[in-house]
């Protein structure tokens, strides 16, 4: 999906109520929070390896404060990544479907993006359980007496990452609805 693309679908409903919705908001705090943690890892991760080189002694538990890092980057920079019309996708064959054919295009988006919601219900299915478990057993990541880290807080960003990315999901499933039987969606990506 070109960039062009991208910003002429998500411009609609800003232009058309004069400001973003709080959701709109809330998704692009969490991309926000990412991206700040993002250089809060990059900088640990230099600080790990000039105290390895110049001080001899590593930082511990960079490689596991590094590892559930990235899962929570992933899941709270996932709806953003939707909102923006950034999700990976084969653009090869559905942008020129859609512009030939509007209404089978946005239907046939729409099916994608129910697609999408139904796999982050999953998800969501399938991390609560392990969330109550590490959060009543106590669970943690490291080496006791070195470093530990309990594995609930990532859990619980999987949790509210996925449920925000299907919310979005099913935002653009009713925009591109709208757009197959009606005015577009006044939220189409709030």
């Amino acid at each position: 999906m070109s960039y062009e693309a991208s910003t002429a679908m998500e411009s609609g409903a800003a232009q058309a109520t004069g400001k973003p919705s709080p959701f709109g908001y809330f998704v692009d705090s969490l991309n926000a929070i990412g991206s700040v943690l993002i250089m809060i890892v990059m900088l640990l991760m230099c600080a790990d390896v000039l105290a390895r080189n110049i001080l001899d002694t590593p930082i511990h538990g960079v490689a596991e404060l590094v590892a559930m890092s990235i899962i929570v980057i992933v899941f709270l920079q996932l709806a953003s990544t939707l909102r923006h019309g950034r999700m990976s996708r084969a653009d090869i064959f559905i942008d020129p479907f859609a512009e030939k054919h509007p209404a089978a295009g946005n239907g046939l988006l729409a099916i994608f993006n129910l697609a999408g919601a139904c796999m982050c219900l999953v998800i969501l299915y399938a991390t609560f359980p392990v969330f109550m478990k590490a959060w009543q057993g106590n669970e943690y990541i490291g080496v006791e007496g070195v470093f530990t880290s309990p594995t609930w807080p990532v859990r619980l960003i999987v949790i509210v990452g996925t449920a925000t990315a299907a919310i979005q999901y099913l935002i653009l499933v009713a925009t591109h609805l709208h757009r197959v039987y009606g005015a577009p969606f006044e939220g189409s990506t709030q």
